[in-house]
């Protein structure tokens, strides 16, 4: 009798790891299978929002799949209908969703207890405020792979879009440094010192605090946080891209120490440039 194949084995065509050359190839698209009826944008869509749930962190899901982290994040970068339709993770993800694997199970729902009677003159507790979530493992940065994202913010911006976030109901320090070191080196564990975060804060300038690790995480953070909200990018910002091509100078020699002419003052404009009078 033939034995019955297992409904989570992958095709030995789809399960492929290594050189990722599907994501490279010069041939003309290919439009996804009409048996999948999902487009490629779909399956991105079906895999950031698995990833945000909490069922499996990005890594576990890589695993899951059997492709490469340069598969996955080649294809969630990419933007179309078909764009990445040759890829083993567009493949690999509509196999996986297709099995009922990527369906997040519901907890059981328990009848709520009745509420006790509250006491003369004591008003009810107040629900505590949840959490946000600020999950951005499923967002890919150029540069993510070596730590190396270029930037395309001054520190002065960095600090503002900070203190913004920490004002936020649910948001804490302790959870904002996790949550940038997360972001900023996701092929490791690295933590986050509070007092470098808040010597980062009381800094003043364009580029004071632009070596920092503190101003590199807090940016990607926030630009992940921006990809993931499909934001669009302000005036300042386009600005800096055109100014900083290559992304904003971290070692800026704006922060060390200068030789001028007798009758030249530096000064650093809002986008971080030296300039002289």
């Amino acid at each position: 009798m033939p034995r019955k194949r297992k409904s989570t084995n992958m095709d030995p065509e789809i399960a492929t790891t290594g050189s990722d050359k599907e994501n490279h190839t010069a041939a003309a698209p290919v439009q996804p299978s009409s048996s999948t009826k999902k487009t490629c944008d779909e399956v991105r869509k079906e895999i950031r929002n698995f990833i945000a749930s909490g069922e499996m962190d990005a890594a576990e899901f890589q695993r899951a799949l059997d492709v490469s982290p340069r598969s996955y994040s080649e294809f969630l970068n990419q933007e179309g209908t078909d764009k990445g339709a040759r890829s083993a993770t567009y493949r690999n993800a509509v196999k996986f969703f297709q099995d009922g694997r990527g369906v997040v199970p519901l907890a059981g729902v328990q009848p709520a207890a009745p509420a006790a009677p509250a006491a003369k003159g004591v008003a009810p507790a107040e629900n505590p405020t949840p959490a946000p979530s600020f999950d951005v493992s499923a967002i890919h940065l150029d540069g993510d792979e070596d730590m190396k994202v270029p930037i395309f913010e001054t520190c002065d911006v960095v600090r503002k879009k900070m203190k913004a976030h920490l004002r936020k109901p649910g948001v804490t320090q302790a959870g904002f440094l996790r949550d940038i070191a997360k972001a900023a080196f996701p092929q490791s564990v690295k933590r986050l010192n509070s007092k470098s975060m808040a010597d980062f804060l009381s800094y003043k300038g364009p580029t004071t605090g632009s070596s920092g690790v503190i101003f590199y995480a807090a940016y990607v953070f926030f630009e992940k946080l921006r990809v993931r909200g499909d934001k669009p990018k302000n005036e300042f910002r386009l600005e800096m891209e055109k100014i900083w091509p290559k992304g904003f100078e971290r070692d800026n020699p704006a922060n060390g120490r200068l030789w001028c002419g007798p009758h030249e003052r530096p000064w650093i404009d809002k986008y971080g440039r030296l300039q002289f009078r």
